[in-house]
């Protein structure tokens, strides 16, 4: 019944047990000496604590740093869509700028020719995909006052003339455009009556009818010659850029590199009021 007595481990836990509380009670009262045990105690003890004290402290430590790696992430992302942001803005406002600037060189020609012609704005819609036929749509039509016939110019140049209209859009054949052809003079001798076609391609027309005495010469720049009842004198049509003779030896032909850029048109501006002048009217 009692064989537990007879255990050495059973022993053994009450003599730590009866140790253990000599112990506490020797330490529990005020004293100014230390005995041995407790200094054993405390000597195995002392490294343990310090380990402890020094896992937790840098726990902190970790701590702090997933934490505010998680908080500088953050902060990125936030700065990163910021970023973006002003990207796009910054894009808007080129734009704009590039837009107003457009607009009031428009507005500054309109203004320095009102007393010549009436002068609408238009903005370029839709342009042609054809290589033969070249041409855009603009946001102008007859509600505006825009009828077929009407040229249409850039404060460069001469862009063409209004071939088709609705009501709220009209669409205008390129000065490039094979079935386009413009009476021409050139500015610098006011001589050499000819004829400027299109070639169907956007960065050179032909102008023919050239006699082989002219004094044309590369680089003269080539005008509307006003003997047109579509297209005004004066405005400015291309630059040539080689001259060749023909075969027959009787006339000569020039290359014309436009003035306009017509890959790169915006907005332009319809004569609406033109009206050519007439023999009668030289008279007068």
């Amino acid at each position: 019944m009692f064989k537990f007595l007879r255990n050495k481990y059973f022993w053994a836990i009450i003599l730590i047990v009866i140790a253990s509380l000599s112990i506490m009670s020797m330490t529990t009262a005020p004293r100014q000496e230390v005995t041995v045990v407790e200094n054993i105690i405390r000597d195995i003890y002392s490294p343990l604590q310090k380990c402890t004290g020094n896992i937790r402290g840098n726990w902190g430590g970790i701590s702090y740093i997933f934490s505010n790696k998680r908080s500088l992430t953050e902060r990125i992302n936030t700065l990163e869509e910021k970023n973006k942001q002003l990207s796009l803005d910054n894009q808007l406002l080129r734009e704009y700028q590039s837009e107003a600037k457009r607009l009031k060189k428009l507005l500054d020609f309109k203004e320095a020719n009102i007393d010549k012609y009436t002068l609408l704005e238009a903005g370029v819609i839709a342009r042609s995909p054809s290589n033969w036929y070249n041409t855009i749509v603009i946001d102008r039509g007859k509600n505006h006052g825009v009828y077929y016939g009407m040229p249409v110019i850039t404060p460069e140049g001469l862009v063409g003339k209004v071939m088709q209209v609705n009501n709220t859009t009209a669409e205008v054949n390129l000065l490039t455009d094979r079935e386009m052809a413009v009476g021409v003079i050139l500015q610098r001798t006011r001589e050499t009556n000819g004829l400027v076609e299109g070639l169907g391609d956007g960065n050179l027309l032909r102008m023919g009818n050239i006699p082989y005495y002219s004094s044309v010469e590369v680089n003269d720049r080539v005008i509307t010659s006003g003997l047109s009842t579509t297209y005004p004198k004066g405005i400015d049509v291309g630059i040539v850029n080689k001259i060749s003779r023909e075969p027959s030896g009787l006339l000569l032909t020039a290359e014309v590199k436009p003035v306009v850029d017509f890959d790169r048109l915006e907005e332009v501006l319809v004569i609406i009021d033109y009206q050519p002048i007439t023999d009668s009217d030289e008279v007068e």
